[in-house]
């Protein structure tokens, strides 16, 4: 009889997981908590799914630890980017490199990777249980049982679920919970509590590639402005991170792919009690350099303008109308009335445009989460140092990318080496 895997998760890392054990001969069962596997992959890249990216995965990754991060680039050696697209090739998914490195489906559509997938599950006789929630987890000498509560809905209420209670036998488990993000794909956090009762420790869980909230009554006026821009993150006042791009302002606080990046930074730094500070510049352009050595001259060339007008030829108005009040500037009044002094503090102002960040936006908004089970409490096969016979896969982990389909990569890599391990027994001891 094959060996019976059995994947308590259908996102990325527990459906590739299930491929690469059935692969090996493994008899596969997935056992899924929402209506569906695969719900967070067409989330992902606005709904065209970043699925790898080709550059240097080196400074990439965050983790607990420098220990922890070397463990996360010799698994991204043993499968890298490369092997990801011989994976979806293998599969009949044809990908596409853009600039940036990020891999995409040819067709930009996620709904075909998770169609692949499926539909290799298919071809494997892998086994997809949906509707049903892991509630315990009993490891014996040799496998385990998993206990799951399945959910059926009836016919008379789609929204009425009735329950029963069922045990699954396994002689290896792999556990793809997910972890707290984007809790409508099916990411409770669960996956933690299970980890728990087997001996793991769990490093709080917090936000990650998500918006933070700033304090400053002026935002509800810069809210919908999008601006090129550099934004620095302080963290008790010495910088941590600098990224620099879009950057998109809300009435809350600010958003965009470089908050993004460094919004890990911001929500451990938060968690744990420190002072953090944003500081955006809005003109970090070559050209207007120069405007620091402005003088009443080059102010007298302008000084008809209103000073608002004369800041919207660099900035968006509404930037420019929120740093003239900040400053003190009169509505309305003129360069030639304000003088060279305010508006040199003007320009400074918006070249290192000061926030407090209060907090990143909940889980409901984040699209991956820091924190974990630390990785040293799993092998190189990331089977469990705690419980033999058990794996902990993706976002389950101690690990997280920033954008760019670097967090797919690690879900692809955990899923695709402990599949392949827990079929083919290669950690058996």
């Amino acid at each position: 009889m094959a060996d019976r895997v059995v994947v308590a998760g259908g996102g990325a890392s527990g459906l590739a997981a299930a491929i690469f054990a059935a692969e090996r001969g493994a008899s596969v069962t997935i056992l899924e908590h929402k209506d569906r596997v695969g719900k967070k992959i067409l989330m992902t890249g606005n709904g065209r799914c970043n699925l790898t990216n080709m550059s240097d995965v080196r400074g990439k990754y965050y983790s607990s630890d420098t220990d922890s991060l070397n463990r996360i680039y010799d698994t991204l050696v043993r499968f890298d980017a490369a092997k990801t697209r011989d994976f979806f090739r293998r599969l009949g998914l044809y990908t596409k490199e853009k600039r940036d490195g990020g891999v995409y489906p040819v067709s930009e559509q996620a709904s075909i990777v998770l169609d692949v997938l499926r539909s290799a599950c298919d071809r494997l006789g892998v086994r997809i249980r949906t509707d049903c929630e892991v509630t315990a987890v009993r490891p014996e000498r040799n496998g385990g049982t998993v206990c799951v509560t399945q959910y059926v809905r009836t016919d008379q209420d789609p929204h009425e679920r009735k329950s029963s209670q069922t045990v699954v036998k396994y002689d290896r488990l792999i556990l793809a919970m997910g972890g707290k993000a984007a809790p409508v794909s099916g990411s409770d956090g669960s996956g933690y509590a299970l980890a728990k009762k087997l001996g793991h420790s769990v490093i709080e869980p917090l936000p990650a590639l998500v918006q933070l909230r700033c304090s400053g009554a002026f935002f509800k006026a810069l809210s919908g402005v999008r601006a090129q821009g550099e934004i620095r993150l302080l963290i008790d006042g010495a910088e941590a991170a600098c990224e620099e791009g879009e950057l998109q302002l809300t009435d809350y606080g600010v958003s965009g792919i470089p908050v993004f990046q460094l919004s890990r930074l911001a929500s451990r730094a938060i968690h744990d009690k420190r002072q953090c500070e944003a500081g955006i510049n809005f003109i970090p352009y070559d050209s207007i350099s120069d405007l620091e050595k402005m003088d009443d001259g080059i102010c007298g060339a302008f000084s008809h303008k209103t000073a608002e007008e004369f800041l919207a030829g660099m900035v968006h108005k509404k930037i420019a109308a929120v740093v003239c009040k900040q400053i003190g500037i009169t509505p309305g009044a003129t360069v030639g009335q304000t003088g060279a002094g305010k508006i040199q503090k003007c320009l400074k102002m918006l070249s290192d445009f000061r926030v407090r960040i209060t907090a990143p936006n909940p889980f409901e908004h984040a699209q991956v989460c820091c924190g974990g089970v630390p990785l040293g409490e799993v092998d190189e096969n990331f089977m469990s140092r705690r419980c033999r016979d058990i794996y902990l896969v993706g976002e389950l982990l101690d690990c997280d990318g920033i954008c760019g389909g670097y967090n797919l990569q690690w879900a692809w890599a955990t899923g695709a080496i402990a599949g392949t391990a827990a079929a083919l027994r290669e950690d058996k001891r």
